[in-house]
């Protein structure tokens, strides 16, 4: 059960967003309490006590007789920075991270690491445990309801800097106060429909695990498989959609690639699938070759994200790469920039993506895997 968070809590933390923003300048006259109460509808005991928290946090003082002014800010940087992922662990999310700590490390930054599992709730614990103690955060957002958590407004509202890597929703109000790292999502689906089209597969399919269209970089790979297939004056149906199972998020959702050979009819004809990442493409090609598939000739497969598994012989699996160093760079850097105000423009950047083409395909099946 989630706490309630006091009302003035809530007044003060939006009060001192305003100032840690520079909405209220040090030196200026702040709204009045009955202002406040007017504007929060709220009872002026509660403004009191918000106004009263933020004096003890020497943001703002009160003159006798003039009104209540914003002090002068001397924030003492802590040196550190927090980094929150699904999971620190994987493949994708440890080769991000470690160039985000070297990085830090170079400018004499600490790097504190959680893992938030995918859940917006642990993601909020996190952040509401650190915020104390960081001068900015790095996170791979956790999405509930296409609504980023409780603990990422938080952050915007008390004006730390955020960086968001690998995952972005289509939501303004959230992304103007930003900076983010983001793979070219849709770039890469047009990448893997147009080698698949080029394989000379007969019919399509895109798999996912359940629910996955409610996050938008799945939603821009299967714009991007789209716009290929149709490029290529083949129609997209919702049947080439192959929704599986969705118990197995921790591993990347192999085993629910595994089950979903259960739910594949090729129908007489070669299959090019296109799966939203490479543990679920990887669980189900080896559920295809238990039932005596053969791949790439029968069925042919695509990855996204070339995690350290694909490269493995008996896998090579053909696959939209990812630049994840380089992503981890450049969020250090542009939290850098915004935790030693050399930088107030918020910026958005698409890394570019690749498709690495292994013996999954066949067009490849004389390649050598990278």
């Amino acid at each position: 059960m989630e706490r309630a968070i006091p009302q003035y809590q809530m007044v003060k933390n939006v009060i001192k967003g305003r100032i840690l923003r520079g909405d209220y300048k040090a030196g200026v006259k702040i709204p009045s309490e009955n202002d406040f109460v007017k504007e929060f509808k709220v009872s002026k005991h509660t403004i009191l006590n918000a106004l009263s928290e933020l004096i003890k946090e020497k943001l703002i003082y009160r003159q006798q007789g003039k009104g209540t002014f914003v002090a002068e800010l001397d924030r003492e940087l802590k040196k550190q920075v927090a980094v929150i992922v699904y999971r620190s662990d994987s493949s994708y999310y440890s080769k991000i991270v470690r160039s985000i700590e070297k990085e830090m490390t170079a400018n004499s930054f600490n790097t504190i690491l959680a893992n938030s599992d995918g859940d917006a709730r642990k993601e909020t614990g996190h952040i509401e445990r650190l915020i104390g103690s960081v001068d900015a955060f790095i996170i791979a957002p956790v999405t509930e309801g296409r609504k980023y958590s409780e603990g990422v407004k938080n952050i915007i509202n008390l004006g730390f800097p955020l960086t968001f890597i690998s995952n972005i929703l289509d939501e303004d109000a959230v992304n103007r106060c930003v900076n983010y790292v983001v793979p070219d999502n849709s770039i890469g689906g047009f990448l893997a429909g147009e080698h698949l089209v080029a394989c000379g597969y007969e019919s399509f399919r895109f798999l996912m695990h359940r629910n996955a269209l409610m996050f938008d970089p799945v939603r821009e790979r299967l714009k991007g498989f789209k716009f290929a297939l149709a490029h290529n004056e083949i129609a997209f149906t919702d049947n080439m959609i192959i929704e599986t199972s969705d118990y197995d998020a921790r591993n990347g959702y192999e085993k629910d690639g595994y089950m979903a050979a259960e739910k594949m009819r090729t129908n007489g004809k070669t299959v090019g699938i296109f799966a939203l990442g490479d543990s679920l493409a990887i669980g189900l090609m080896r559920a295809l070759k238990e039932k005596g598939v053969e791949i790439p000739e029968q069925v042919g497969i695509c990855g996204f994200d070339d995690i350290d598994l694909a490269r493995q012989w008996g896998v090579e699996l053909t696959t939209i790469a990812q630049r994840k160093k380089g992503t981890g760079i450049k969020a250090a850097q542009l939290t850098l920039n915004k935790i030693k105000n050399i930088s107030s423009n918020i910026e958005h950047i698409t890394e570019p993506v690749e498709i690495i083409k292994r013996n999954s395909t066949v067009a490849c099946r004389d390649a050598v895997a990278v």
